[in-house]
């Protein structure tokens, strides 16, 4: 889940830390609207846990490695972003964005990319 969360933070954190270069705000405010930002983003990610305990209640095969995690995480928040860029979420949608981003990080814990082929 770590490879995950880096991932989506790396996307993310253009548009955060542009923000706030931009803005001309005390030390202070600028730590507290970081630490929010780490928080606030963890959220979403909370579905591959979630989706991770289910496929261990289903027995289901899942497995991705550190670098699948990291290109999945980037993939999500720039997915994210999307949804914004072409209007199809606003800012006045509330939760439906985070929900949605919710629901794609648990369905990358049924992601099986096994390391043995097939023999």
């Amino acid at each position: 889940m770590l490879y995950l969360y880096l991932g989506f933070l790396l996307a993310q954190s253009h548009t955060v830390i542009k923000v706030i270069y931009n803005a001309n705000i005390p030390p202070l405010t600028i730590a507290f609207s970081i630490s929010v930002f780490l928080i606030w983003s963890l959220i979403p990610v909370l579905g591959y846990p979630i989706g991770k305990a289910l496929t261990k209640f289903t027995r289901t095969k899942s497995y991705c490695n550190k670098y699948v995690l990291l290109s999945l995480g980037c993939s999500i928040s720039l997915i994210e972003q999307a949804l914004f860029y072409f209007e199809i979420f606003s800012k006045r949608d509330g939760y439906y964005t985070m929900i949605v981003t919710a629901s794609l990080f648990f369905a990358t814990a049924y992601i099986s990319l096994d390391r043995k082929q097939g023999s």
